[in-house]
């Protein structure tokens, strides 16, 4: 089967999966006061979705006990763990006979479940679990791998074919980003996971299926990659390049695509119940924020051909890059931390900078 049917059928299932599995969840915790997490000696109210604007005097957020060990540690480290293991031993495998299939499913599974272990692990932070359920989660993920399919690979290999790899790369987190993001902001549209938690639920799926496809496709491909490489020089792929690439993959390049795409849903959902009509720039603001970032990410590898000491240099750039999306991603979730887990998760969990108090601003948090 063609690959963009077979993404044409993996999105509309998905998407038809996730509309059936929608339930309106109720608000957890429910409407009321709670102290400002942001800002300690007043009040902030909660919209039983939301922080809102709405201030007033009073009330300390919840203290941490003196052995304070957070919410960190969980059952997702042993599903890392079978992850590491499962991607390690294919590996192993593959060296030992070169079967590209047997590298395929390893590296499909060990890519589901450095997923799942990230899903649990956010799941555990802001209680994703109140406003979204793994299922549909799961639902989103097939949605998000038939998009990558249908959108992204055929836009990638148009861009190539028209103007060359180097201005694909100039444009992928453009085309990739966009992909994604049409899995969360379809299902906006028909009404459905506008919960702001509910929609970082749904883009975290749209962004495990893009890293679970993209790395199932490259365990095929690294090995035919042979030829000239970005730079215009000769690239000779063996065994074990195709390996240790997989692995980095899997544990380190993969995880933007989840990072930033709930990162860009986190923004632009919470805008949009907070201020309602009033939040739409802001929001998409924030989704066009993540597409330079990952734009800018990949033409990186394009940087300092020619001199090793550069091409270091801009390694090293990525790796801040990694770094940084972890950390802006974590901002962004933080902010939707409820009441009920304020003072149980770790301070870089604990809602920072929330939207200040102004005047006409109430407590029902904008448009449903």
């Amino acid at each position: 089967m063609p690959l963009p049917l077979l993404g044409a059928l993996l999105l509309a299932i998905g998407l038809a999966a996730a509309v059936a599995l929608y339930r309106p969840p109720p608000d957890v915790p429910a409407a009321g006061w709670s102290g400002d997490p942001s800002s300690p000696g007043r009040r902030r109210w909660w919209d039983g979705q939301a922080w809102t604007p709405r201030v007033a005097d009073g009330a300390e957020p919840p203290g941490r006990p003196r052995r304070f060990h957070g919410r960190f540690w969980g059952g997702w480290v042993w599903v890392l763990a079978a992850a590491i293991v499962v991607s390690v031993g294919g590996g192993a495998l593959y060296l030992s006979g070169e079967n590209v299939r047997l590298l395929a499913v390893t590296s499909f599974a060990g890519m589901a479940l450095t997923c799942w272990a990230a899903y649990r692990f956010t799941a555990r932070q802001i209680g994703l679990d109140d406003a979204v359920s793994p299922l549909q989660v799961i639902a989103a993920t097939v949605a998000g791998a038939g998009s990558t399919l249908l959108v992204a690979m055929s836009l990638n290999d148009l861009v190539i074919g028209h103007w060359g790899i180097a201005r694909a790369v100039n444009l992928v987190g453009f085309i990739e980003e966009g992909a994604k993001y049409l899995v969360p902001i379809a299902l906006f549209l028909v009404g459905r996971y506008r919960n702001p938690r509910a929609g970082i639920g749904v883009g975290l799926g749209a962004g495990f299926g893009f890293a679970i496809t993209e790395t199932t496709l490259y365990a095929f491909e690294t090995l035919a990659a042979s030829g000239p490489n970005l730079c215009g020089t000769e690239t000779v792929v063996t065994a074990q390049g195709v390996v240790q690439e997989q692995l980095l993959r899997i544990f380190t390049v993969s995880p933007l695509h989840w990072m930033w795409t709930a990162t860009a849903v986190a923004i632009g959902w919470r805008l949009w119940r907070v201020y309602g009509r009033r939040g739409t720039v802001g929001a998409l603001g924030g989704l066009l924020l993540v597409m330079v970032i990952h734009s800018f990410n990949d033409t990186t590898t394009t940087f300092g051909c020619g001199s090793p000491i550069a091409g270091f240099l801009w390694t090293v750039v990525r790796w801040g890059i990694l770094l940084g999306s972890y950390l802006l991603f974590k901002a962004m979730l933080a902010r939707n931390t409820p009441p009920t887990l304020v003072g149980h998760v770790s301070r870089g969990w604990t809602p920072r900078r929330l939207p200040p108090a102004r005047p006409g601003d109430g407590g029902d948090g904008g448009e449903r």
